[in-house]
């Protein structure tokens, strides 16, 4: 079910009451729900994230989800879907338990860029009620909730990977649940596995071949897809993808130049330089020097 949302009144928090204080590189942060909410007598002001979502995995307990227009009851198992800048707060009750992600907003914009129906689905706050506690949505956010707490080798692409099936799967079962399922979902569905697999998979430079393998239909036709649905081809999004991680652990990390080019699966650091500037319009030295001297200004 969706919910409407916000006035500009609502105060805007990075995390509940936390305007501040986290690392310059915070894109994912997860946690218990008990953790926040006892600190506050297991109730939430209406507030908002300008620029995160949130996944609240509830598996026990009840409560309510509270709007500018009201409020609605939910109760374990669910998944409760916060949109950004959604005004939103919480009456749970003393018994909750379960886990919430809250995750940068350009993540969610790459997945409801990929097909309408999951597009619709991420504009509004949504109560979405699970048939078990330990199905595959839960599943995911409770790997989620243990990566993060791990630091283990190769977690930045797993939990890229994560996000985009929970997002993927949590928006697949509400609108399944609605029977709203647009003109062409077979293709949006299809659309929605290539970005999934292009997340777990970009690092590897995959020919578009590998992907329609996966899929089940040929390449020629994935591309059809993939363009009508985004405005791009497959190597055109996986390519995306890839910039989109060389610019995040250039501004983001020290890594050398050179190990982020392995990392992101170039055996010629040279060839990576052609290939970021080519796309980029500069090399990875100089994008990373004005990017952060951007944002420390």
């Amino acid at each position: 079910m969706a919910m409407s949302n916000r006035p500009a009144s609502v105060p805007s928090y990075r995390l509940y009451r936390e305007q501040s204080g986290e690392a310059a590189d915070f894109w994912l942060h997860a946690e218990t729900i008990p953790a926040r909410t006892h600190l506050h007598n297991w109730e939430i002001a209406l507030h908002r994230h300008d620029a995160f979502f949130q996944l609240f995995l509830l598996t026990a307990g009840a409560g309510e989800l509270m709007a500018t227009d009201g409020a609605e009851p939910f109760s374990s198992p669910c998944v409760l879907f916060i949109p950004p800048g959604a005004a939103h707060g919480f009456r749970f009750t003393r018994d909750v338990d379960g886990l919430v992600v809250t995750a940068l907003a350009d993540r969610l914009a790459t997945v409801a860029a990929t097909d309408r129906a999951l597009a619709a689905f991420a504009m509004s706050t949504r109560v979405v009620t699970l048939s078990k506690p330990g199905d595959g949505i839960a599943g995911t956010i409770k790997r989620l909730h243990d990566e993060t707490a791990k630091h283990r080798p190769g977690s930045g692409l797993l939990l890229e990977a994560l996000v985009v099936d929970a997002l993927v799967s949590l928006g697949r079962q509400a609108i399944d649940a609605t029977d709203d399922i647009p003109a062409g979902g077979r293709d949006a569905l299809r659309h929605a596995e290539l970005e999934t697999l292009i997340a777990a998979h970009f690092r590897e430079h995959r020919p578009v071949a590998f992907y329609a393998e996966r899929i089940g239909i040929s390449s020629a036709h994935l591309n059809r897809i993939s363009r009508r649905m985004s405005g791009a081809s497959v190597c055109e999004l996986a390519t995306g993808r890839l910039l989109d991680a060389a610019k995040r652990e250039l501004v983001f990390t020290p890594s050398p130049v050179q190990s982020i080019a392995y990392g992101l699966g170039f055996q010629d650091p040279a060839y990576f330089n052609r290939f970021f500037r080519k796309h980029v319009g500069t090399t990875p030295g100089a994008f990373r020097e004005a990017e952060r001297a951007r944002l420390q200004a």
